[in-house]
């Protein structure tokens, strides 16, 4: 079953490095937002939305099917996607 997988991260951020690193390694799809690299409208809207997810507007933050995950945890990201 092909999983939504989306993960809002920020281009100077290791761990997120690591998840989108993951995800590629895992053969799995996934839509990222760089979120610091966005112009200064689309940032607004684009943070309006993490924090939706989550309040703290921490990164990685991660979107699989309707769980989400902040943070990369590789264990709780293995468990949603159930690899």
């Amino acid at each position: 079953m092909a999983h939504k997988v989306k993960i809002y991260t920020l281009s100077t951020c290791s761990h997120c490095k690591a998840a989108k690193k993951f995800f590629t390694d895992n053969g799995i799809n996934f839509e990222f937002i760089d979120v610091d690299l966005l112009s200064s409208s689309e940032k607004t809207d684009t943070l309006k939305e993490v924090i939706r997810y989550n309040p703290q507007r921490s990164f990685p933050t991660i979107i699989i099917d309707k769980k989400v995950i902040i943070g990369f945890r590789e264990n709780d990201i293995r468990e949603a996607l159930g690899v």
